[in-house]
């Protein structure tokens, strides 16, 4: 990575090598280049702690509880003191209006439906559709067949068939489901609502009226499965962007103030000794370096400012072709690094693609230590 000169934030190269990407030391690049982004004192104070103040001023503003000091010092003409008399207390009017759009957002329910898009489930999609336009094209002469024969070779019942193709795909939109997709329905919901997502919806619909900007995020774990977490606006860290959805950004992070036997429990194969050196490292000014909070009283030498982020990138899939002697061809998973020989590229072939993928790190803030 270049040296940072002046106000410039450099970033490791996308275009390495996958084992490069892979490796601790392009981690650390790719964390130290977030925080110089975020906390670069170029104008008196950081990013991060610049917007931390301005989200703060929004929610007093949201709750009533606004400072006053700008309207004193309008009426405070000419060395008029009399406006001290008035009762100044803010009248809570911002509250009533934020808790209406709030809960306006609440009521637009919505339920999730899935859709198989496999080859197995869209063949017996496309046979269901098949079967019933059979039934609705041959309805009067199966209908003859039932009265005289009484044999009845309907593959649905009378009343199930479609009069038209309209009511045929009506009917396809609404009322058909396969198991799978129920069953993924059925998993979605469990997860919501093992998660409090309600909760939690209610919490980012607050977020979006007041601070203009909401986010959360998800997370997998052996004991709990999948985790949905609230994610403070204040805490976020994320590249620049002209997308209103974020889908532009090429790294995203939260920056959070962990407790160390939480941060223990996430990282338990880190030994004693480089936890402690985590925890020294780590110490009192980087507190106030790295938060808001400039009182003395609230620092805690067990907490520690940890940074959760996401490199977005790519990395190649590539593959060894090569030819059996019964003429098959069989692919070999190979890095991206292979070459075949220019004399071997008769009997082998490499073939390649590249997929965007999403690189996760963690690291301890002020001890520079890369934990993930």
């Amino acid at each position: 990575m270049a040296e940072a000169t002046g106000y410039t934030t450099q970033f490791p190269s996308q275009s390495v090598d996958d084992a490069t990407k892979n490796s601790e030391k392009y981690g650390m690049e790719v964390a130290r280049g977030i925080k110089n982004e975020w906390f670069r004192k170029s104008a008196g104070t950081g990013r991060f702690l610049q917007n931390q103040r301005e989200f703060h001023r929004l929610k007093l503003y949201a709750r009533g509880e606004q400072s006053t000091q700008k309207y004193k010092d309008e009426f405070s003409i000419n060395g008029d003191l009399s406006y001290l008399n008035l009762d100044w207390k803010p009248v809570p009017i911002i509250p009533k209006f934020v808790d209406i759009v709030v809960n306006g957002m609440q009521d637009r329910l919505f339920t999730i439906k899935t859709f198989a898009q496999d080859p197995s489930s869209t063949k017996k999609r496309t046979d269901f559709v098949e079967m019933m336009q059979e039934d609705m094209n041959t309805k009067d002469f199966i209908e003859n067949i039932d009265q005289q024969l009484g044999i009845n070779v309907q593959n649905f019942k009378n009343k199930e068939i479609p009069d038209s193709d309209e009511e045929l795909e009506l009917h396809m939109q609404l009322n058909y489901k396969q198991t799978i997709e129920l069953a993924h329905e059925q998993a979605i919901d469990n997860v919501f609502k093992r998660n409090n997502y309600y909760e939690l919806k209610k919490r980012l619909d607050y977020d979006q009226t007041v601070l203009g900007i909401s986010c959360a995020k998800h997370t997998f774990n052996n004991t709990d499965g999948i985790k949905l977490e609230y994610v403070d606006p204040a805490n976020l860290v994320y590249s620049y962007t002209e997308d209103p959805n974020f889908q532009d950004v090429y790294y995203f992070g939260e920056i959070k103030q962990i407790k160390s036997n939480e941060l223990k429990k996430q990282f338990p194969g880190l030994s004693d000794e480089e936890f402690e050196d985590c925890i020294k490292k780590s110490g009192k000014t980087n507190q106030y370096d790295y938060t808001n909070n400039d009182s003395e009283d609230s620092y805690d030498s067990n907490t520690l400012t940890v940074l959760y982020f996401n490199w977005k990138s790519w990395e190649k899939s590539v593959f060894k072709i090569k030819e059996t002697s019964s003429g098959a061809k069989k692919a070999i998973k190979k890095d991206d690094n292979f070459n075949p020989p220019k004399d071997q590229r008769t009997r082998f072939e490499r073939v390649a693609q590249a997929r965007e993928v999403i690189y996760e790190g963690v690291m301890v803030l002020g001890a520079n230590k890369l934990l993930k």
